[in-house]
């Protein structure tokens, strides 16, 4: 059976640049970057050419990003390390964040939900865009507030203007690069203690540096302009899907339509069905797809990310979500539109 992948926002396959750095670091560059010897000196090199290759990317300065496993360390990196000067002051987290980012904020004593920063607000913390519903939220601008930004799903899909933060994280494997590496910038100055020990990024991060997942990521970096292009094609095409499948019942909705919204995401909120079970379907005819839910110990629980925007919990679980990857065709939209209609038929 063919199979067709709609799962961008969930994981996308890496680039081809991605695949063939990492293999070649595997062989060639697997010495310890810290070590003072040639081989860990020349592994150190390609550490730095590497950060210095994606800070010109983002138009930042190489000292000041943090190589990762991912964006989920990085939160609690930057969250907890900004824990002691900050965490006793008000804050605010607007609805609809990643667990990744609320989990490390349980030891935080003045948290707000509200949408409304509270008065005093010290730190504001906000996602680029939805990892499920694909809708782009702007980064509030509250005097004096530090401003904190979770561009994992943002990256690679949508230009990043990151004047309007003073820190951010980044996600290796949902832009092409490989899983298990992402980032952290931070701005000179940011009241910040490193939450770890160890010497590895200038005293910051402890642990050895993963050099071939990070050279890795420095490919597909490379990779992003075209790739943004790649994406903003998706756009019409994620439209007319919407289109016809919203036209079957007037029930159906689809989440964030009409708003700004990463190109390649749908989130289809389909009234009297089971998210679930539209999914597994879909599965079984060959499209792989997500849901709008959360699973947590084995048990499916309503998103809270859609929850929040004031949907009922019936309707949260109804939400399937289709984030297609760059190059994806007509056709293989016009054979998802084909397989869902009969599904929901059934």
């Amino acid at each position: 059976m063919e199979r067709t992948y709609f799962d961008a926002n969930a994981s996308a396959p890496p680039v081809p640049e991605a695949v063939e750095a990492v293999r070649r670091a595997m062989d060639e560059d697997w010495a310890n970057p810290t070590s003072t010897h040639r081989e860990g000196q020349r592994a150190r090199h390609r550490l730095e050419e590497a950060r210095r290759s994606i800070a010109e990317g983002l138009g930042v300065a190489p000292a000041e990003l943090i190589f990762c496993s991912g964006a989920t360390e990085a939160l609690h990196l930057l969250i907890r390390g900004l824990r002691p000067a900050l965490g006793d002051r008000p804050a605010a987290v607007f609805p609809g964040e990643h667990s990744a980012c609320l989990n490390p904020l349980n030891d935080w004593s003045a948290v707000s939900w509200r949408r409304q920063p509270p008065e005093g607000c010290a730190t504001v913390i906000q996602m680029a865009a939805s990892n499920e519903t694909g809708i782009r939220y702007p980064m509030p601008q509250i005097d004096g507030a530090l401003r904190l930004r979770d561009c994992a799903q943002a990256w690679g899909k949508v230009p990043l203007d990151l004047e309007s933060c003073d820190a951010a994280v980044f996600s290796g494997h949902k832009m092409g690069g490989p899983r298990g590496v992402g980032l952290l910038w931070m701005r000179p100055g940011l009241p910040w203690e490193s939450p770890m020990e160890g010497p590895q990024e200038r005293r910051r991060r402890g642990g050895t540096e993963d050099l071939p997942a990070i050279l890795g990521l420095a490919a597909a970096a490379r990779r992003i302009p075209e790739r943004l292009a790649a994406n903003v094609a998706l756009a019409p095409l994620r439209d007319a899907f919407e289109a016809e499948v919203l036209s079957w019942d007037p029930g159906f909705e689809g989440i964030g339509r009409g708003q700004d919204r990463l190109p390649n995401t749908s989130a289809l909120l389909l009234r009297g069905h089971s998210g679930e079970a539209v999914q597994m379907a879909l599965d079984m005819a060959g499209f792989a797809v997500s849901t709008g839910s959360a699973c947590h110990s084995g048990s499916v629980k309503p998103s809270h990310a859609i929850l929040s925007l004031g949907y009922s919990e019936p309707e949260a679980r109804s939400v399937v979500r289709i984030s297609m990857l760059p190059g994806t065709t007509e056709g293989q939209v016009a054979r998802l539109v084909a397989a869902l209609r009969t599904i929901l038929r059934r």
